[in-house]
């Protein structure tokens, strides 16, 4: 091989000098690219959404209503007089605790019940006013989205007190007469926006009280019925 060919075949063999760097105009179209697509996602997807304290741990609610309540009478044995009972309004304030199968919670009542004393140490004509005072714990299906049902179970304190009207009292008789209270009742709701409801509920209760001086044959217990209407409102938590 002459010089004259080493020197093509060297020159040949040499590769032609690719550039390793993308040029300047390309690295900012591709960075202009990715910001256009990062701005065509949508905000929502874009922004975390944190819980406001509001609706973090389980539901607390609170429920105001108020009823008319229908008594039966009653033989008091501790004074030897029947009481009978007249119709009167009650309210009842609750606060509940949600749970998976519906909510738990602690209810209060209160109403002033017409009563008329009759035999025993009553004077004719008996005519006053006496509290019932309810203290109890209960327990209520799931609240419901919309219009919805509501089943509620209670039971705890039925207190009859303070007594007020024509008769004039022994100490005996003024003491506070206790009995267990049973409280079933069934009705709706409906649902007001994200926390408040209204409920329309009827409840059936029974309570027991003391045998002490009571006649033969003569019941412990005295039934009642209570048509109610209130308002719950949710203030921490999610349905």
């Amino acid at each position: 091989m002459t010089p004259r060919t080493r020197r093509a075949t060297a020159r040949l063999a040499v590769p032609t000098a690719v550039p390793t760097a993308v040029p300047t105009a390309i690295r900012a179209g591709a960075l202009a690219a990715v910001l256009l697509a990062s701005l065509a996602l949508p905000v929502a997807g874009q922004i975390i959404k944190v819980p406001s304290p509001s609706e973090n741990g389980a539901p607390i609610s609170v429920n105001a209503t108020f009823g008319f309540l229908q008594t039966q009478g009653r033989f008091d044995g501790q004074s030897g007089a029947y009481w009978n009972l007249g119709d009167a309004l009650m309210y009842r304030a609750t606060l509940d605790y949600g749970i998976r199968a519906g909510a738990i919670g602690l209810t209060a009542g209160l109403a002033s019940v017409p009563i008329r004393r009759v035999g025993g140490t009553a004077p004719p004509n008996s005519r006053g006013d006496i509290q019932l005072r309810e203290f109890l714990a209960t327990f209520r299906t799931v609240e419901g989205e919309g219009f919805h049902q509501i089943v509620e179970v209670s039971m705890g304190l039925g207190q009859w007190t303070g007594y007020s009207g024509t008769d004039v009292l022994t100490a005996d008789e003024q003491e506070a007469r206790n009995a267990f209270a049973l409280v079933v009742g069934y009705g709706f709701g409906f649902a007001i926006g994200k926390r408040a409801a209204f409920t329309l509920v009827q409840d059936y209760s029974t309570l027991w009280g003391s045998a002490e001086g009571l006649p033969s044959g003569e019941p412990r217990s005295v039934r009642q019925y209570t048509t109610r209407v209130g308002l719950r409102y949710r203030i921490r938590g999610q349905r």
